[in-house]
């Protein structure tokens, strides 16, 4: 028998908000355990939840973004459960009345083409709190820090059809939001976690199975890893002829294993009401357009723009626009030395080296642009080499210094006098002569070491082009 999976997901995206979603409690993460707490998120008698509007503004930003429709009029309800990390015993979500609904996002597939999804709806809630099972031994501790951090839920149709097509879809969904400025998506810190809902049915059928719903996701690879042996385990209760059963699972990443967790609840389950406390939320069309109005370059139409606009290849765009900050500093530096495909050697190059060496995002880089431009300026025009370039940079950064003036100052400037190359190919030379016999019988990548030599020899001073023709000369 030949089975089809159906999978669906639910994305839950902590959204970048200095205070909760009801009250004005810290959101930072690291915390000391049950330190961001107030009587709002505990729900103590008598306290009231008052909305934050730069969460909801967010929150409609994610929303346009997947090309939803965002409703005028919706409302926070209560969903009622009973678990340790939910001091209230209920969250405040929206249920029938969700913020936007209808999207749609497609994202490159890694065996090519793209994996396209429909949005169902994107609806805010509050965040419940964690449960702790490693830190006491035989006991589950809990930190209510998370308790009321604004989260949106975006729950998709069931259009995906492979494990590998989800991991794919959450990637480009997670790039997607980091361009938006909405989260950090940080996965290890629980602010991207994903449950999936997994079914199968008989190819060519349109009925759906029963499906199950996988929890505690919470890496992509975990994704897909969890995906394969739901759908493995499930192909194999098919063909024994055995029903699946409607239940939640657990993903256990530390043994790669799934095992149950409790039976799927419904909706009816949770006896979601409209919250009492909390009026309807409306936003006017006149706020929608105005966020929209502010929505960035999406990665996909910036790496192809960089592509034509610059003459850059594919690879050297992917890697300029793998994050907004970065590819903000490229068109900067673009636009600063006159040349993309020049500025793009520069960034993806010393740039980024120096920006992972310390820990740096691009928007916190001390080079300015145009700064930059000075030091490429003095690489083209041969007054140092791209070698010296690249040190340059370096005590830029940590002196604040102009290029022109660290050159000067540290005579760096390239060695053009005759006796000193010399004097320099000389050396290298007679200290290796196994090498000038062999590129004498004609092994020409030799040419390349020698000429690092002298440049090692003479401190990256020496014309590498001078060097290179006296070179061949002197073993000619």
């Amino acid at each position: 028998m030949s089975w089809e999976a159906v999978i669906g997901l639910e994305v839950h995206v902590q959204l970048k908000t200095a205070e909760k979603l009801f009250c004005p409690d810290s959101t930072v993460f690291g915390a000391d355990p049950n330190s961001n707490v107030c009587p709002v998120c505990l729900g103590l008698p008598g306290a009231l939840p008052v909305l934050n509007q730069q969460a909801v503004e967010l929150a409609v930003r994610t929303a346009l973004a997947l090309e939803c429709r965002v409703h005028r009029t919706s409302v926070f309800a209560r969903k009622n459960y009973f678990y340790p990390d939910l001091p209230k015993g209920y969250q405040i979500s929206q249920f029938e009345r969700p913020l936007a609904t209808g999207g749609l996002f497609s994202a490159p597939h890694p065996e090519g083409g793209r994996v396209e999804v429909r949005i169902r709806r994107i609806h805010m809630e509050e965040d419940a709190g964690k449960s702790v099972h490693d830190r006491l031994p035989h006991a589950t501790a809990v930190d209510l820090n998370r308790t009321g951090t604004p989260l949106v839920e975006i729950v998709t149709e069931p259009d995906l059809r492979s494990p590998e097509g989800a991991r794919a879809f959450l990637q480009g969904l997670k790039h997607h939001l980091e361009y938006l400025e909405v989260s950090d998506c940080n996965m290890e810190e629980g602010s991207l976690r994903v449950d999936a809902n997994v079914s199968l049915r008989r190819s060519g059928t349109e009925a759906l199975g029963t499906k199950t719903e996988l929890k505690n996701l919470n890496t992509f690879s975990g994704v897909e890893k969890a995906l394969v042996l739901e759908i493995e385990r499930q192909r194999a209760e098919l063909d024994d002829g055995r029903a699946v059963e409607h239940q939640t699972l657990l993903w256990d990443g530390a043994r790669g294993e799934i095992r149950p967790m409790r039976t799927k609840e419904e909706s009816h389950d949770y006896r979601y009401f409209p919250d009492p406390d909390l009026p309807p939320l409306i936003v006017e069309e006149s706020e929608v357009e105005a966020i929209r109005g502010q929505l960035p370059e999406f990665p996909q139409a910036r790496r192809l723009r960089f592509q034509e606009e610059f003459g850059l290849p594919e690879y050297d765009a992917g890697v300029l626009t793998a994050t907004r900050g970065l590819a903000d500093y490229f068109e900067r530096a673009a636009a600063a030395v006159g040349d993309g495909k020049l500025a793009s050697n520069w960034v993806m190059g010393p740039v980024l080296q120096e920006l992972n060496q310390r820990g740096l995002d691009p928007k916190e880089f001390p080079l300015d642009p145009v700064v930059l431009a000075e030091l490429v300026e003095l690489v083209q025009s041969e007054v140092i080499s791209h070698r010296v370039g690249r040190k340059v940079l370096v005590s830029v950064l940590e002196t604040g210094k102009s290029p022109a003036a660290i050159v000067e100052e540290e005579g760096l400037a390239q060695v053009k006098d005759e006796d000193a190359l010399e004097e320099w190919v000389s050396q290298v030379l007679d200290s290796h002569p196994d090498e000038v016999q062999r590129l004498q019988e004609g092994e020409d990548r030799l040419l390349g070491f020698f000429v690092g030599q002298v440049m090692r020899v003479s401190e990256g001073k020496a014309d590498p082009k001078e060097v290179s023709r006296r070179l061949r000369d002197a073993v000619s």
